[in-house]
């Protein structure tokens, strides 16, 4: 079941309260646009007038290790849905981002439920937000180089509420295969990888490093290596790209 609204503070916030409610695996929460959305780390996502903004409810039947999974699925579902229906090839950088041209197309926010005694959460939220027809002067000078529209590589006549449900159903599928082919699932990550053999620095609470992108670890976590030839399994912070003078 699809809820579309105009406007809302937050797709997510929504979603939760509405899966609190009883709303059942699949649904969605469709809005125009965000007054409140949020990032990753508690960050503003930004969601001005002809993105695509939708939070999904999903009940997965998981281990509790591999729930933080989801989000990847959700990356690798948005992927394929965009490429099914656009035939743009969309890649995913760590953890929760998509990349086109070097520059951000979009986000996912994963959110949990309640949490059941020895089960995990009663439902997850996986909440995505694209730019599909967005003007760029919608967002603040400072992001203007770093983000990107579908409408940038495609027709500008693109209709945002026909990409709905080409990447829902697709969300749906991966999160399906991750309960089914967990290995499987991960290698369909790995292809999409933007980072992979890619100079980045690694932002964390220890400072900036200086490193390599090498590729998704079996645990979900993402490998770095830095100057010295050491490899680090980063859980937490940014991995940001560096585009090198050409």
């Amino acid at each position: 079941m699809i809820h579309h609204f105009t406007t809302v503070d937050s797709t997510n916030t929504l979603a939760v309260q509405m899966a609190v409610e009883g709303a059942c695996h699949g649904t969605v929460i469709h809005a125009d646009q965000q007054s409140g959305g949020r990032g990753r780390g508690g960050r503003e996502f930004l969601s001005p007038a002809g993105g695509l903004y939708f939070s999904l409810i999903i009940k997965p039947e998981l281990e509790i290790h591999d729930l933080p999974l989801i989000t990847l699925a959700a990356g690798v579902g948005l992927c394929t849905g965009i490429k099914q229906a656009t035939g743009v090839v969309v890649g995913l950088k760590w953890p929760n981002d998509l990349y086109l041209n070097d520059r951000k197309l979009g986000g996912i926010l994963t959110e949990s439920g309640p949490i059941r005694s020895g089960t995990g959460p009663e439902f997850l939220v996986v909440g995505v937000g694209i730019n599909v027809k967005t003007d760029l002067a919608h967002f603040p000078s400072s992001l203007r180089r770093k983000v990107i529209s579908l409408y940038h590589v495609r027709d500008s006549s693109e209709d945002i509420d026909a990409l709905l449900n080409p990447v829902v159903q697709a969300i749906l599928f991966s999160v399906r295969t991750l309960t089914v082919d967990r290995d499987g699932l991960l290698a369909e990550w790995r292809a999409l990888d933007y980072l992979q053999g890619r100079v980045l620095e690694y932002v964390g609470h220890g400072g900036v490093i200086p490193a390599t992108g090498v590729c998704l670890a079996h645990d979900g976590q993402y490998v770095i290596r830095d100057h010295n030839g050491v490899e680090h399994s980063i859980l937490a912070g940014d991995l940001n790209p560096i585009k090198l003078p050409s």
